[in-house]
């Protein structure tokens, strides 16, 4: 009898640590329209619920501004954030996913009483104000422009940045677009698209999950994200989510 109990409760313990050992809660970002948003939904967020379920994990968000996400995960205080593009700091601390998860656009926004006179970014002259987003990832081209004297402005979102364009605080604003998106949506959220418009393109993110290579479940994370995203890939569940998230576009 003393036998049998002890390995029920022995069973019980396997058995409990294996459901401990299916439950994920990991770090997305608040404010990255229509990808992540404050609310827990976006397409990023069902990309992921959808890989990890297809790996059988059940995963949590805890959601929070990218800063934060992003600084958790240098700290390993989570064991992965969401969404990412790949920069050199990360090296040794952050491993991504083997594939992105979507891709987007670093297009530069103009003011309409002040257009730039030229359409590349590298034109930008010393002291040009050059509005972005306080930790996020961009091509290593607009990083140079510091280099070259122009200010890098670094706001809490893009929306603000907008905001501040449109009231002349800024000379222009990156915005990170996709194809899910109008082109001048982001404004248009912002009810600034009156004042700024649309200049030119500056290059192209792809878009990954960063998983922490210090935390105790970053590694199992990646790997399980990774088997999980395969299946979704290969059923067709993720091109149903892309139609899904296509189909809510604004017309106009």
């Amino acid at each position: 009898m003393i036998l049998r109990a002890t390995g029920l409760i022995f069973g019980f313990l396997l058995a409990a640590q294996a459901s401990l050992a299916a439950d994920l809660r990991i770090m997305a970002e608040d404010a990255s329209e229509p990808f992540s948003r404050a609310d827990g939904t976006g397409y990023a967020n069902d990309i992921l619920r959808a890989a990890f379920h297809a790996a059988g994990v059940d995963v949590t968000f805890d959601v929070v501004p990218y800063a934060r996400c992003k600084k958790s995960l240098e700290q390993a205080k989570t064991p992965a954030c969401f969404s990412m593009s790949w920069q050199k700091e990360f090296e040794g601390i952050i491993a991504f996913s083997e594939a992105p998860i979507f891709e987007v656009y670093a297009d530069v926004f103009q003011s309409k009483r002040a257009p730039l006179k030229f359409s590349a970014a590298r034109d930008l002259g010393k002291g040009a104000v050059l509005g972005i987003v306080n930790e996020y990832e961009y091509p290593e081209s607009l990083y140079g422009l510091a280099k070259n004297g122009v200010v890098l402005e670094r706001g809490v979102n893009e929306q603000a940045n907008l905001k501040m364009l449109a009231r002349g605080r800024l000379d222009a604003a990156v915005v990170m677009t996709s194809d899910f998106e109008r082109p001048l949506q982001r404004a248009r959220d912002a009810g600034v698209d009156a004042a700024v418009t649309y200049a030119f393109r500056s290059g192209t993110m792809k878009s990954y999950v960063g998983f922490s290579l210090k935390h105790p479940q970053g590694e199992w994370a990646r790997q399980n994200f990774d088997a999980g995203y395969r299946m979704i890939v290969a059923n067709g569940t993720k091109d149903r989510i892309r139609s899904q998230w296509m189909s809510k576009k604004p017309q106009q």
